[in-house]
């Protein structure tokens, strides 16, 4: 996987760790270890929950069309039905789904890219 080589911590941040013995590299790593729609999917409660909340909110906050809210809302639910019909295999399900919606994803993204460069080649 990717290792970030330079985040900028903020005073605040740096106070935090100091004051609470903490390191930046902890807090991070804490973070992307707790992230995981399948599994925040199948423990909404879990206590490891904050770092999903936390980018669930960001997503939020940068979504800019309803219509794309609304196809993440259309997902969630399908996901959740998913789960709730068999919640033997729940987590592994999940995943399941979350990846082969990673996948879908990315070969858009590709078809964007791939498409924007054809029609510049086409001027």
């Amino acid at each position: 996987m990717t290792n970030l080589k330079e985040i900028t911590i903020t005073h605040e941040f740096q106070q935090v760790c100091d004051i609470f013995n903490l390191t930046p590299k902890k807090i991070v790593q804490d973070f992307i270890d707790n992230v995981s729609i399948a599994d925040f999917m199948c423990n909404p409660y879990s206590p490891t929950r904050w770092a999903n909340t936390f980018v669930l909110e960001c997503v939020i906050a940068q979504v800019e069309s309803e219509a794309i809210m609304t196809k993440y809302g259309e997902f969630a639910e399908r996901l959740i039905k998913t789960i709730l019909a068999n919640p033997k295999n729940a987590e592994e399900t999940a995943q399941k789904m979350v990846d082969e919606w990673h996948q879908a994803v990315l070969e858009d993204r590709i078809k964007e890219v791939m498409g924007e460069k054809d029609q510049s080649n086409d001027k």
